[in-house]
């Protein structure tokens, strides 16, 4: 199982006519982070979604929050929280589990601006979620019509990362995927402020730097270790 997408030829492409704060973006890829980077130096931007429902393709984001991590610390003192003004009035099934409701608020943000904290934010981080490859999508979609492309981070996601700590599936550790939910009972993390995209990011960086310790005793000790395919 992979555990992120290289993207080295889209890593390559020119900056083009995007807005500045993607040019800014792109050229922090110049120079890729070396795989012998020590896990505790690797930068890494923990996150989540709140999106109008379950379909990328179609849906829009609702709020994103997110953290740091590194040197095996969450640092909370830079982190990103915003909810997105819509300017619709879908109340999906999964609009009713975070209970954002796409309608304005005083301290909403248009989605573009939005979207460009997130991406300055982030910078060439390693991008770290649970099942992120839909919240990559997601942002994704969202960024097209503004860039014309997609992020280029590396990324991880702590669901195939939980398989890969305990590959075996029993009683205990069933296969299949698990949810957010499961990992916090079964790693004794506390999930407070659940299904909210700041509180989801935090909870999720917990569990990063736990199953980032549990590795590390395997011998995972570099980038190039963690990204690897096993």
């Amino acid at each position: 199982m992979w555990f992120f997408r290289s993207n080295k030829k889209r890593n390559a492409e020119p900056e083009g006519d995007g807005p500045a704060f993607w040019k800014d973006y792109l050229r922090l890829f110049r120079t890729p982070l070396p795989a012998q980077t020590p896990i505790h130096e690797v930068p890494f931007v923990v996150f989540d979604t709140e999106t109008t429902g379950v379909d990328p393709a179609k849906d829009r984001i609702l709020s994103i929050g997110a953290v740091r991590v590194c040197n095996w610390q969450i640092d909370i003192s830079g982190s990103l929280e915003c909810t997105i003004a819509r300017h619709d009035s879908n109340t999906s099934p999964a609009v009713v589990i975070h209970g954002i409701l796409p309608k304005e608020r005083p301290n909403d943000l248009e989605e573009r601006e939005a979207l460009e904290k997130f991406v300055r934010m982030i910078g060439n981080s390693i991008l770290v979620g649970h099942h992120v490859g839909f919240d990559i999508a997601v942002i994704n979609q969202a960024l097209k019509p503004l860039t014309g492309s997609g992020l280029k981070n590396k990324r991880v996601d702590t669901g195939a990362l939980s398989k890969r700590v305990n590959p075996v599936s029993g009683p205990v550790y069933p296969a299949g995927p698990l949810s957010l939910d499961d990992l916090c009972k079964q790693y004794r993390i506390r999930p407070s402020d659940r299904h909210t995209a700041a509180g989801d990011a935090f909870i999720t960086a917990t569990l990063l730097l736990k199953l980032l310790s549990r590795l590390r005793n395997r011998g995972v000790q570099h980038l190039g270790d963690l990204l690897r395919s096993r």
